[in-house]
């Protein structure tokens, strides 16, 4: 058997594991590399770059300068701030939780825990107010993970371009690159709209009790009192955030900005060294050294090449930008539904960025409208926690939540689409 066969093989069977989550993904990447070195796919030194590259070492110490960031006291200065402005109007108080929400998930790494932080919030308020939580969770659950992480260079993906960029090296696209603020300026516009939406339109249809019993997330056991910092700590968390984004604004190596900003935070005491090592997320790190070396594998064995002439029979002579783009957009909203989020984008960008570039297009847009979609789908509990925690806490029915998430979907695939074609048409 050829190299290509096996290593389309081994493809085939991490997409297959990636699905059925019998095993971790991060397991599974390190199982895909051991194959493809066993089965002379790809060399040592291969393998070694995986872990040992640039992208890496900024993934996982961007991490840990976000969590400090998160283990400040910026939550509660929010919240204080909006007790302060509301005068007891519903659409006021949404709007004003929205927003709070909005500005953390710039900041704070961890959809699940940022909807942590704000949802005894909204509870409390509602409970004081007199008014159902179950009108305003879901809208707080939609802005948390549609509009998180939509101004990327102030956040916790402020070094994300230079792990897409990676992807697309790895997968055959060298002719231009996505820069610091290429995903933003699709994401911003669209996260706007998605704002809006949240806010005057998915409250209408939703119900005005809860349609099962509900719980707050300290009775569920998911919410966690921490220590305030002391003053100077909680001075290191904003100050070396701020001190590694402005580095990273200017050109330095984004590995050495990064890297110098964990450790600080560290050694200064703002994490402990199990929290540090906890918002390394190394899951996401080895996922991202897994794929890149069966990026590597593809290239090398013939097997990208493969690939890209399938997916040009699905597409056909198809080379309308929009076209192609809302059929990558409505693939990825559909499958991140029914799986994991993060597991669909790693399968399906490379995918995408093997198919357009054999077939000479550029494949920046549609890689920035797969995590776009991944972003959108609201409707099954699947793709993140946050969606069962909304349920949970709001006592939403899955008819319920079905319905919502199709017409904030639809907002964003009209803006999405529309925005993401028009500043990187595939020619």
């Amino acid at each position: 058997m050829s190299t290509m066969a096996i290593c389309l093989l081994i493809f085939l069977a991490m997409i297959i594991l990636f699905f059925i989550k019998k095993i971790p993904m991060a397991y599974t990447c390190m199982g895909v590399i051991v194959a493809l070195f066993v089965t002379g796919c790809v060399d040592k030194e291969t393998v070694f770059l995986g872990f040992g590259n640039n992208n890496v070492v900024t993934m996982a110490s961007m991490f840990v300068v976000a969590a400090g960031l998160a283990r400040t006291q910026m939550v509660n200065h929010l919240s204080n701030l909006l007790y302060k402005v509301n005068d007891g109007s519903f659409t006021k108080i949404l709007a004003s939780y929205a927003l709070v929400t909005m500005i953390l998930g710039q900041f704070v790494p961890s959809l699940a825990a940022l909807f942590a932080m704000v949802c005894p919030l909204v509870q409390n308020m509602c409970k004081k107010m007199n008014i159902s939580p179950t009108k305003m969770l879901y809208p707080i659950a939609i802005v948390t993970v549609s509009c998180s992480f939509i101004i990327e260079p102030i956040g916790p993906y402020a070094a994300w371009f230079v792990t897409q960029n990676g992807y697309l090296e790895a997968y055959g696209w060298t002719q231009n690159s996505l820069n610091m603020w290429s995903e933003t300026l699709v994401f911003l516009p669209t996260g706007i709209i998605t704002f809006l939406v949240a806010i005057f339109i998915i409250p209408r249809f939703l119900p005005d009790k809860p349609e099962f019993p509900v719980t707050t997330l300290e009775e569920a056991g998911q919410l966690q009192k921490q220590e305030k910092l002391s003053p100077v700590r909680e001075f290191l968390g904003y100050g070396v955030f701020i001190a590694v984004v402005i580095g990273l604004m200017c050109g330095l190596p984004s590995w050495a900005v990064t890297l110098a900003g964990a450790v600080v935070i560290v050694v200064s005491g703002v994490l402990t060294e199990k929290e540090s090592i906890t918002a390394m997320n190394m899951p996401m790190v080895l996922l991202y050294a897994g794929v890149t070396v069966l990026g590597s594998a593809l290239s090398t064995t013939g097997a990208a090449e493969y690939l890209g002439e399938f997916i040009k029979l699905i597409l056909g002579n198809a080379t309308n930008s929009y076209v192609i783009g809302a059929v990558i957009f409505l693939a990825s909203f559909i499958m991140t539904s029914l799986l994991y989020n993060k597991a669909v984008t790693t399968v399906l960008i490379p995918i995408i960025v093997l198919s357009l570039s054999s077939m000479g297009m550029d494949p920046r847009g549609c890689v920035i409208l797969c995590s776009l979609a991944s972003m959108s789908s609201l409707i099954t509990p699947l793709p993140n926690p946050v969606i069962p925690m909304a349920m949970q806490t709001g006592g939403y029915s899955q008819k319920t939540i079905f319905k919502v998430g199709m017409i904030s979907a639809a907002f964003r695939f009209v803006f999405g689409v529309g925005i993401a074609m028009t500043l990187f048409p595939v020619m």
